[in-house]
C-alpha cells in the first residue's frame, strides 16, 4: 500500500493535464478513497464568473473511483486500466456551483464491486472542506455539496471487449 497523500496522481488515472481534477489522495483502503481538489484560477470547467458548476462533481466524484482502482492497481504491480461511467442512479446537487479558490473533499466507497465483470457501484460524497487533508477532516465534516451514486464499468479484457463492440 502507498503512503498517503498521495500527489502525483498521473500515474493512478488514465487521464493527462489539465483532465486530472484531484490534486491529492488523502486516504484509501479496499473499498474507500477520500481525495481532494483545490479550483484554482485556471480550472478548465470554471464558468466566466469564476464558479464551478457543480455538474462536473460527477466527474470528480468518477475519477475518485478510477484512482482507487489505479491504487490498487499500483499495489498489484499492475498497469492502470480504463474505465467507463455507466451512469448513475442518484445525483443530489444542494448547491449550484462553488467559488474559485475552494477546497473540495470527495469521498467514494464501493457499495458493490464484482472483479470478474469489472462491474461497480460507488457511493460518493463532494463536500466543500476548510483545510487541506488531515486526520481531522473525516467523512462528516465539510459543507456537503452533492451527493451520488455511480454505476462503473471496466472490463476485466479491454481490448477483447471494444473488439467485441465493434463486430
Amino acid at each position: 500500500m502507498m503512503d498517503t497523500p498521495i500527489r502525483h496522481l498521473s500515474p493512478l488515472l488514465p487521464h493527462a493535464g489539465d483532465m486530472i481534477l484531484l490534486d491529492e489522495i488523502c486516504s484509501y483502503s479496499d473499498d474507500r478513497l477520500q481525495a481532494v481538489t483545490r479550483i484554482g484560477p485556471d480550472h478548465l470547467f470554471l464558468d466566466e464568473n469564476g464558479q464551478l458548476p457543480m455538474w462536473v462533481s460527477v466527474e470528480i466524484m468518477a475519477q475518485a473511483i478510477a484512482a482507487l482502482a489505479g491504487c490498487h492497481a499500483h499495489d498489484a504491480g499492475e498497469p492502470v486500466k480504463l474505465g467507463f461511467l455507466l451512469g448513475s442512479r442518484h445525483v443530489d446537487i444542494l448547491r449550484p456551483s462553488v467559488a474559485q479558490g475552494s477546497l473540495l473533499r470527495v469521498d467514494v466507497t464501493a457499495s458493490t464491486r464484482d472483479q470478474a465483470s469489472g462491474f461497480g457501484v460507488f457511493d460518493c460524497v463532494l463536500s466543500l472542506l476548510n483545510d487541506t487533508c488531515d486526520d481531522s477532516q473525516d467523512e462528516g465534516q465539510g459543507e456537503p455539496l452533492v451527493n451520488a451514486r455511480l454505476s462503473v464499468f471496466s472490463p476485466p479484457d479491454l481490448d477483447h471487449y471494444l473488439q467485441e463492440q465493434t463486430t
